[in-house]
């Protein structure tokens, strides 16, 4: 059964960057492929390990309407068939609110092919100092992934970008209500991405990089319950290291910012068990929480 997952998944990957492939090539600014295939070959050295529905490509923000032209040179459309005043007022949340535009989709024989551009490795409600991407981009590394030559970001750069995005999955009401965000191989991503590049990402690298760009609390954070979950000495080096009294302020609690951050009142295990953390959290939502959510529905999902 296992292997017919597993080959499911090759054949999906396979027709994605297929699809890809001459997007790519076209592509003169600087970009990344992340998560998916290239960081399943960073953490396990293999494809296909990895399950994911689409192809996530990091870009600079300035550079979104270029690349959207490539795309669309090559079939994809914008996955939202809705009017020109309900595409342009979810263009503005996407922009204002997220990491991301709407995703580009391309129909093939048997799939649809899903393309996101991001265009920011934080969060919509982040309001410290961001990262410049063009500098976060200036070091990709090549990798050839089902015949396709892609960039996608160095080991380290891409602990980074993984660390910020399990945060925001662990922290996001909006995504605590609508799926399961709190998952074992978020974890298991981190771990072995740290264990089989361990050169690249020492704990000096990760820990100067993490200081340049003002995020050691939240790299404690994903670090601390990756501990939890994976005991190894040469990470509870790391968990020690990056330990701070934010970082500490942060566990247990959920909320991507101070006004809707609050505690949680199940322990980490529970979490991670739940098939739904909104039950874990419905009755601590107000007002103002589920009307975020709801917008957010609307634009994200569709609804």
């Amino acid at each position: 059964m296992m292997e017919h997952i597993k080959k499911d998944i090759a054949l999906l990957n396979i027709e994605q960057y297929m699809q890809l492939r001459p997007v790519l090539s076209q592509i003169i600014s600087p970009y990344a492929v992340i998560k998916g295939e290239a960081l399943s070959l960073l953490c396990y050295n293999k494809k296909s390990v990895r399950r994911s529905q689409d192809i996530d490509v990091l870009i600079e923000r300035n550079n979104l309407s270029i690349i959207e032209k490539v795309l669309i040179n090559n079939g994809f459309e914008v996955l939202s068939k809705s009017s020109k005043t309900i595409n342009r007022e979810n263009r503005i949340i996407y922009l204002s609110q997220s990491h991301q535009i709407e995703p580009y989709i391309k129909e093939t024989k048997n799939h649809y092919v899903q393309i996101d551009l991001n265009f920011d490795i934080f969060w919509g409600e982040y309001t410290s100092k961001r990262v410049d991407m063009n500098e976060f981009l200036s070091d990709t590394i090549e990798m050839e992934i089902y015949g396709a030559k892609v960039k996608s970001l160095p080991p380290l750069k891409a602990m980074i970008q993984l660390i910020l995005h399990h945060f925001k999955d662990m922290n996001s009401i909006y995504l605590l209500s609508t799926r399961k965000s709190i998952k074992f191989d978020m974890f298991k991503d981190v771990y072995y991405l740290l264990k089989n590049n361990y050169e690249a990402i020492s704990l000096d690298k990760l820990y100067t990089i993490s200081e340049k760009y003002e995020i050691i609390p939240y790299v404690y954070y994903i670090l601390y319950y990756t501990g939890m979950l994976f005991d190894d000495d040469l990470l509870k080096k790391y968990v020690t290291a990056f330990q701070t009294h934010e970082g500490e302020e942060l566990l247990n609690c959920y909320g991507l910012n101070e006004s809707e951050r609050r505690k949680w009142k199940c322990d980490f295990k529970t979490r991670l068990e739940s098939e739904s953390t909104y039950d874990l959290i419905k009755e601590f939502l107000t007002d103002k929480d589920k009307e975020k959510i709801e917008i957010n529905r609307k634009v994200f999902l569709g609804e």
